[in-house]
């Protein structure tokens, strides 16, 4: 103790035997204060007396901190069977030397748990930077399929909007071809119906020259006639050819009168028609060359969005592939 008064080893400082409790009540020397056996834990499994409650191997002839029960605290030897009425004690001196050697021994032990936490964090580094890699490599592939499906879409809204645009071209052509087949058809109509007109004006020109060409007659008969010496019936006679003469020219101009009456306003209507028909096949020509001209860009475009479309397709899907891959290998 304190004054140096030597204590058996079983009692404790009050002079209270070790294998007894306060109470006086024996204890058996392989139970604990709590009745729990000493050689086995709480939960009943059994510990061999060579070993301490942590399973941890101590000699039976060392203490808890592992030193012989027959050296002291300074490494110095002292055989237990030297002396066996002998009892050792431990002074306060000793006792914090031994509890600070614990201390010290504990704090090393931290100091190497901390050591080896850091080594398996140096260890495990390498493997989380290849799974941060990974995961980033995966959120870029992410992106870029997110970018390239918009691109598609967006390629697939145009794509759309040129199809419309293609078959609105397209409907205006052939409505186009439809107008032009029929001015085609009232213009084969019109050259056959001008053909008629043009045989009948043919018809009565000729008729017209027969007639000139017997009133020529008839004027050489009469200027005959008027040569020849006059008499009394050959004046009656050149009266009424004179009269008949008068007759036949406001016959001749009726009749011409009454041909350019009827035929004119149909010849001027035909060519009217005739012109108007060229004018509008000229023109419905140059719009089906523009339309032809501006069809010929947009079915380029057509063939460039598709080859590019297809383009877009392979590299989805070697990006899926791709994407797959790593995904599979980072797994």
């Amino acid at each position: 103790d304190e004054g140096g008064t030597g204590i058996p080893l079983d009692e404790d400082t009050a002079g209270i035997l070790l294998d007894v409790d306060e109470g006086g009540t024996g204890i058996p020397l392989d139970e604990d204060t709590a009745g729990i056996l000493l050689d086995v834990d709480e939960g009943g499994t059994g510990i061999p007396l060579a070993m301490d409650t942590d399973r941890a191997g101590i000699p039976d002839d060392a203490d808890g901190a592992g030193i012989p029960l027959d050296m002291d605290t300074e490494g110095a030897g002292g055989p237990l069977d030297a002396d066996t009425t002998e009892h050792r004690c431990l002074s306060l001196e000793e006792l914090g030397n031994y509890f600070q050697e614990c201390i010290e021994v504990v704090e090393q032990l931290e100091r190497e748990r901390d050591r080896l936490i850091s080594e398996l964090a140096q260890l495990r580094e390498p493997a989380l930077q290849e799974i941060r890699h990974a995961h980033e490599e995966i959120q870029a592939a992410c992106r870029l399929l997110a970018k390239v499906e918009l691109e598609r879409d967006n390629l697939r809204d145009e794509i759309r909007q040129i199809k419309q645009k293609l078959f609105r071209v397209t409907k205006e052509c052939v409505a186009c071809q439809y107008q032009l087949e029929s001015r085609r058809h009232d213009l084969s109509q019109h050259a056959a119906y001008q053909g008629e007109l043009q045989s009948q004006a043919g018809q009565l020109s000729g008729e017209l020259s027969q007639l000139k060409e017997t009133c020529e007659k008839e004027k050489e008969v009469l200027r005959q006639r008027l040569e020849a010496p006059p008499c009394r019936q050959d004046n009656l006679y050149l009266q009424e050819s004179r009269r008949l003469s008068l007759e036949f020219e406001s016959f001749v101009a009726q009749s011409r009168r009454g041909l350019e009456e009827h035929y004119e306003p149909q010849l001027l209507r035909l060519l009217e028609r005739r012109e108007a028909g060229a004018k509008a096949l000229q023109e419905m020509q140059g719009e089906i060359q523009g339309m032809k001209e501006a069809l010929r860009p947009l079915q380029g475009e057509v063939s460039r969005l598709r080859m590019q479309n297809r383009s877009l397709e392979e590299q989805i899907v070697l990006v899926k592939q791709k994407r797959d891959e790593e995904v599979g290998q980072y797994r």
